[in-house]
């Protein structure tokens, strides 16, 4: 096939009228930029349309390809979908977008017996997931066996922070140098004890993230085939980037004629616990050369959140530009507001009233709607949910675990969506979206290469055949927790686990494949019980119908028409001290994440708030008014 590029000059944005001003220069930029785009600004978009320009132009040529990282799975599906939107299959056949842990990991997999020896995992491992309280137990045990003179560093390290921040900070080095200090005392104990001397290796992606890089720079070859094949690369939410993660970049790409873009913003960097660097912009600029570029434009919120917005950002920083809102005000009335509730009943009581009666007032359903905590959601779930039965609305944790998964990151997974989109289409004649969806990764699973159209036929009428029987098992089985079981299983079973595992990076090896069957079941069994349709079932597996209820940090990404922010005080905020960086940033993700309206509850049977006193003064420098309930 001869492909057909178009002049640079004459290229213009696909599937959207325009492109900001700030975001033709960045695009159009030939060395890498340092993107710093806010709330709203359309990274993604902007991405998508980056992509598009790279590879219809030519400037991204056969067989060269761009590589885009995200840090969440439906962040990087999000982005490869609006490229094949945007892009011809012959030129978004070039684009690759992929999670960080997922490509190190396939990395990891792919190039195994070149890792050094004293630090190669045996294969097949397992990948670990660490909680807080497990971390906390194995410190103490660090701390207790260490020597005496380093007890007191490893009390120090935080549970929480100990795998971003301490392990994640050091390198892997050949041959292995004795440790100086408890942060390597720990780190080394802590490697050493994934790497195991049994079978199988238990590793955290932390630590695959470090091994990838040991692998690149201990072998350079590989290092230079990576270079050779990406001369783009994309990393998405580039404020989060990790110390283990800027290493890679660093290792892998420093000193070569790669081009990185980086799009983020530093006032949303709250994840600094996790070992986000708090200079990831600022290296990015002196280590890749990269041209700072800020896009002014916010495509999400009303003009009055974006100026209330914009207080709290000079707050983080007080060069920040002021940005333009590009949506219009939709509500009558205040766009936020502080409620002031003597009592925790009175408060969710109030909550669910209003929340009902706005939807049915604006037409509005419950997922224009999300409540955020700063950190334990499930006592706010546990607190809201008879009051909210009683107004007639559901929510949902999506912060829960199902089985050994985050239901929000469940959701997102790609096994996941291919039984949801499987599903849907067994319980419904026509879903165009779901087939679309579903037929293309059929192939991908049948590894049916481009251009093979007599392939794809058989995999289309392979596929329409199993549709055809799983909607007449649907059509004749009510729904139940044995039913749903029943029925998964054999949509597991056409997709084919090996497949799934040979396709899908992250499932390369580790038992991830088999936390995301078991968590899909648990929660399609849970949704089967008490629904009559299949289509409810499914609508209660995707919480269509219900509120989300999440932290802030599992909000990042996401928008709603209206945010509900619970727990404005001292007591859920009571590491926030005044002036805090991760604190503001994690108010100013909160506030962001609304369209239309933020509401910020304090009750004060809960707590006082002398602790986040500043983040009422920002709010009342905003003009927002308090609310006696």
């Amino acid at each position: 096939m001869t492909l057909r590029f178009t002049a640079p000059d004459d290229w213009r944005p696909r599937g959207i009228d325009a492109l900001e001003p700030a975001a033709w220069t960045a695009l159009r930029h030939p060395g890498s930029t340092s993107v710093v785009a806010g709330p709203g600004a359309g990274k993604t978009e902007f991405l998508a349309q980056k992509a598009t320009y790279l590879l219809e132009t030519g400037l991204c040529r056969p067989p060269f390809q761009i590589l885009a990282i995200s840090f969440k799975g439906d962040a990087a599906g999000n982005l490869a979908d609006r490229v094949k939107q945007r892009c011809p299959a012959e030129f978004s056949d070039r684009f690759t977008s992929i999670t960080f842990d997922a490509f190190t990991k396939n990395l990891v997999d792919r190039f195994h017996t070149a890792i050094p020896a004293e630090w190669r995992p045996t294969k097949p491992y397992e990948i670990a997931f660490w909680d807080y309280k497990s971390t906390n137990y194995w410190l103490t045990r660090a701390r207790l066996a260490a020597p005496e003179p380093w007890k007191a560093e490893i009390e120090e390290i935080g549970p929480s922070s100990f795998e971003g921040r301490t392990v994640g900070a050091r390198r892997m080095l050949v041959p292995h140098p004795e440790p100086r200090s408890g942060a390597e005392f720990a780190t080394t104990r802590w490697w050493s004890e994934q790497r195991g001397a049994g079978d199988p290796s238990n590793l955290t992606f932390v630590t695959l993230n470090r091994m990838a890089e040991l692998l690149l720079r201990s072998n350079p070859q590989i290092a230079n085939a990576l270079r050779a094949t990406y001369p783009f690369i994309f990393v998405d939410e580039f404020q989060d980037t990790t110390f283990a993660q800027y290493d890679f970049l660093y290792s892998v790409f420093r000193g070569s004629s790669a081009v990185i873009t980086g799009v983020g913003d530093d006032k949303q960097r709250i994840m600094g616990w996790a070992g986000a660097r708090p200079d990831a912009f600022a290296r990015l600029e002196a280590d890749f050369h990269a041209l700072r570029v800020p896009l002014l434009f916010n495509f999400r919120s009303s003009p009055d959140l974006v100026a209330i917005q914009h207080v709290v950002a000079r707050a983080l920083d007080p060069s920040s530009p002021q940005v333009v809102a590009k949506t219009g005000k939709l509500i009558d009335g205040d766009v936020a507001q502080i409620w002031n509730s003597p009592t925790c009943a009175q408060e969710t009581r109030h909550l669910a009233t209003w929340l009902a009666s706005d939807m049915t007032r604006r037409g509005r359903r419950p997922r224009d709607y999300a409540i955020l905590v700063k950190q334990k959601a499930e006592a706010v779930d546990t607190e809201l949910r008879a009051p909210m039965a009683a107004s007639g609305l559901r929510i949902r944790n999506e912060s829960a675990l199902v089985g050994k998964v985050p239901l929000q990151d469940l959701l997102s997974d790609s096994l996941c969506r291919l039984v949801v989109a499987a599903l849907r289409l067994g319980s419904v004649q026509r879903s165009p979206a779901a087939w679309q969806y579903l037929s293309a990764a059929v192939s991908a699973l049948r590894a049916i290469p481009p251009g093979d159209d007599a392939a794809d036929a058989r995999a289309e009428a392979a596929l329409s055949r199993f549709l055809a029987g799983l909607r007449k098992d649907m059509t004749e089985t009510a729904p139940s927790a044995e039913a749903a079981v029943n029925i998964a299983e054999a949509v597991l079973t056409f997709l084919d686990p090996a497949a799934v595992q040979r396709t899908y990076v992250e499932y390369g090896a580790g038992s991830l494949l088999e936390i995301v069957v078991e968590g899909v079941l648990q929660h399609l069994m849970a949704s089967a019980t008490g629904v009559s349709t299949w289509s409810e079932c499914l609508d209660a597996f995707e919480g269509l119908d219900q509120i989300p209820l999440m932290t802030v940090h599992k909000s990042k990404g996401l928008e709603y028409d209206t945010i509900v922010f619970m727990g404005l005080d001292d007591q859920a905020w009571w590491a926030h001290k005044p002036g805090d960086k991760e604190g503001l940033a994690a108010f100013f993700v909160a506030l962001s994440r609304a369209k239309q309206r933020a509401i910020f509850a304090f009750c004060q049977q809960r707590g006082q708030r002398s602790k986040v006193a500043e983040l009422y003064a920002l709010l009342g420098q905003a003009g927002v008014p308090e609310i006696s309930i």
